[in-house]
């Protein structure tokens, strides 16, 4: 039996991290100096370009063993998040905001790019997990999601009762939090973990890609992630030329638009309009100019035309 919801202080504490959990590059993690007591370890350090470990074992929602890299499927990016689903409101805002991102998206999950939701939480089970899973892909409603929306609980489901007071994780979730720089903490009095609210985006050879932070996610932000994690697999060139014209600014934890770039974008345009009108433009007048070469010479004269006129030296004679 679940223990009660934490209390609304707890979960103003836990939702305060979500805007002092940011940790650029591979420095020691950093939290903000207001961050709860006993969640100064709580949140990012980022581990951009790292390769996650894919032969960590979890249960998926049948409750089959599977390796994790059987589903980084090489060919698209990933959407990866790490949440547990006894969580009272925090890990549901997550899943909801990732939610509403993605419904917005013209990729499809399944399609384009997959999604892997692991639970950090060994009570829950794989029950669990495909309730969870059921309503998230009716919400979603794209044909084709199931086969690309998966999620992960521990390989060995632990009760309640039989969860460490000082301690409540598995190994297959902590290696791969600790691969992520995703620092989350067991709270023994509450019976519950606080982590940090952030999706990571994975290239296809299971790399780091980018981390989108927060309870909604931009549907911009999510789009250019996922078009930069893809490297560009399956990019058109449209959206290769929008990912050029963003950046993403670690400041405002979001892409920005770069003006320079959309200047030069432009200016490119420019000039391949100006050299088609130009080409267009010649191409015109040289057609005019063969027409009046052709016109000032006329038709040619027949000689026989022209004799006709003169009188018969002989018919003369005669």
């Amino acid at each position: 039996m679940r223990s009660a919801p934490i209390t609304m202080t707890f979960a103003l504490a836990l939702c305060g991290l979500v805007s002092s959990s940011v940790v650029s590059g591979r420095a020691a993690a950093q939290v903000s100096p207001d961050a709860p007591p006993g969640l100064e370890n709580v949140g990012v350090e980022e581990q951009l370009d790292r390769r996650i470990p894919t032969d960590l074992v979890f249960r998926n929602h049948e409750g089959e063993r599977v390796r994790l890299g059987s589903l980084i499927r090489g060919d698209r990016p990933v959407l990866l998040n790490l949440v547990y689903h006894s969580c009272p409101s925090f890990c549901s805002l997550v899943l909801d905001g990732t939610l509403a991102a993605l419904g917005t998206q013209p990729w499809s999950v399944g399609a384009e790019f997959d999604v892997i939701t692991v639970s950090i939480d060994p009570r829950d089970t794989p029950e669990i997990a495909a309730d969870k899973r059921r309503r998230m892909l009716y919400q979603y409603g794209r044909d084709g999601a199931e086969e690309g929306w998966h999620f992960l609980v521990a390989e060995r489901a632990l009760s309640d009762d039989d969860v460490v007071a000082e301690h409540a994780s598995y190994p297959a979730a902590e290696q791969l939090a600790d691969a992520l720089g995703f620092r989350y903490q067991w709270m023994p009095r509450q019976r519950q973990f606080a982590h940090p609210g952030v999706i990571m985006l994975l290239t296809p050879e299971a790399r780091v890609a980018r981390y989108l932070y927060g309870l909604e996610y931009d549907s911009n932000d999510v789009r250019l992630g996922l078009l930069e994690a893809s490297e560009g697999r399956s990019v058109s060139t449209v959206e290769r030329a929008i990912l050029y014209c963003y950046r993403y600014d670690a400041s405002a934890q979001g892409y920005t638009l770069v003006a320079w770039r959309v200047m030069q974008i432009g200016g490119g345009i420019s000039a391949l309009l100006l050299g088609l009108f130009l080409f267009f433009f010649w191409r015109r007048e040289l057609r005019r100019k063969r027409a009046r070469v052709a016109g000032a010479d006329g038709p040619p004269v027949s000689n026989a035309t022209s004799s006709s006129s003169d009188p018969d030296p002989i018919a003369a004679n005669a």
